[in-house]
């Protein structure tokens, strides 16, 4: 009993001389292979180009003592055992969107945290403007703020050529004539057929708009990818609308699928990203999308992309509509978004962790 007490002390003496001599960074991530574990890859890649240590990425950080923790996944540090992590580090913890009027019970707990759940943060990360506002709204102090963007690997997400873009289709069975729009994005509850929807993502707004379209467009089809998208299958079998449906197990899969749109539509009523917007707009695709996260930031209308009011359908269905109806102004926003997106290359945005955390 007595070792097994001074055993445990001698860790805690080492782990403490050891983080004293080696501070590095720990971006802590989950153990999906999804979202959270490529941003985890990229923005760890970029740091560890201009930093003395290469960036650790993992799941556990309650043992850290005098170093630089980033919480990329802020589930972990609002129900996990944060009070264990030693005060001598250095904490940040990205928090990429919500709104009190989400009632999913998870989303409530973390707004009932606020803002003493930050008490013994250093910087609250957030990806967008809106995000930045809820929070202050809440009152998280706006000196603990920085808004670093969500970044995509333009060299993996790229415009196709005319005939990659005709191989792709055809593989997918789209007619030459079909106006293809994409939704790549989990919007039904759970992780199985997901006939539920999750509201917060607007998949009846989407359907709504579709619906506004099918007459005057018959032509329209939708292309998904992602998991849980049972109500939207659903809703547009119902409306008559033709769709292709994948569910990738490795995330860059979904690069070919960017390639075969015309359009990406984002029908959310709250967003921190999303990841969609960037990487349509690095392959090239116009995007419409409701007034919400980073598209609220970046899209300028009528260059780069359209935005319409929060759960305004006919305004995206208009917008929908000019652009089907103008091939010169769907050109346009491709080649605007191409111009736009070279700014959130994932190198250009883990220059920006990097200038936080030597600001820590």
């Amino acid at each position: 009993m007595i070792r097994r007490v001074l055993r445990r002390i001698l860790n805690v003496l080492i782990n403490d001389v050891l983080g004293r001599l080696e501070q590095k960074v720990h971006y802590i991530s989950d153990s999906s292979n999804w979202s959270f574990k490529w941003d985890a890859h990229y923005i760890s890649k970029g740091m560890s180009r201009h930093l003395d240590s290469p960036v650790s990425v993992s799941i556990d950080p309650w043992n850290l003592r005098h170093q630089i923790v980033i919480f990329g996944n802020r589930y972990p540090w609002f129900f996990g055992p944060r009070d264990t992590l030693h005060s001598s580090n250095k904490v940040v913890v990205t928090w990429f969107h919500g709104d009190l009027s989400d009632k999913e019970p998870g989303m409530q707990s973390m707004f009932k945290q606020l803002p003493e759940v930050f008490d013994n943060v250093d910087r609250v990360l957030v990806t967008c403007s809106h995000s930045a506002n809820v929070l202050i709204g809440q009152g998280v102090p706006a000196n603990k703020l920085v808004k670093i963007p969500l970044g995509v690997d333009i060299g993996t997400f790229v415009p196709p050529t005319k005939i990659q873009r005709q191989q792709i289709r055809d593989e997918l069975d789209i007619p030459n004539d079909a106006f293809l729009i994409g939704s790549f994005q989990k919007d039904g509850s759970g992780w199985e057929e997901g006939l539920e929807p999750k509201i917060l993502k607007g998949p009846d707004i989407f359907l709504a708009a579709m619906k506004l379209l099918k007459d005057k467009h018959p032509n329209i089809m939708v292309l998904l990818t992602g998991p849980a998208r049972g109500y939207i299958k659903q809703g547009l079998k119902e409306l008559g609308i033709e769709y292709r449906h994948k569910y990738f197990d490795d995330y860059l899969d979904i690069v070919p699928y960017y390639q075969a749109l015309d359009l990406y539509l984002i029908a959310s009523r709250g967003e921190g990203g999303p990841k969609a917007l960037l990487e349509g707009m690095a392959c090239g695709v116009p995007i419409v999308s409701s007034r919400v996260g980073m598209p609220a930031d970046i899209i300028v209308q009528g260059e780069n992309g359209f935005l319409a009011d929060n759960e305004d359908s006919v305004g995206l269905a208009n917008h929908i509509d000019k652009l089907i109806s103008d091939p010169s102004l769907l050109k346009k926003c491709s080649e605007g978004g191409l111009l736009t997106i070279k700014k959130y290359d994932w190198q250009i945005i883990a220059d920006e962790y990097v200038n936080m955390v030597k600001n820590l």
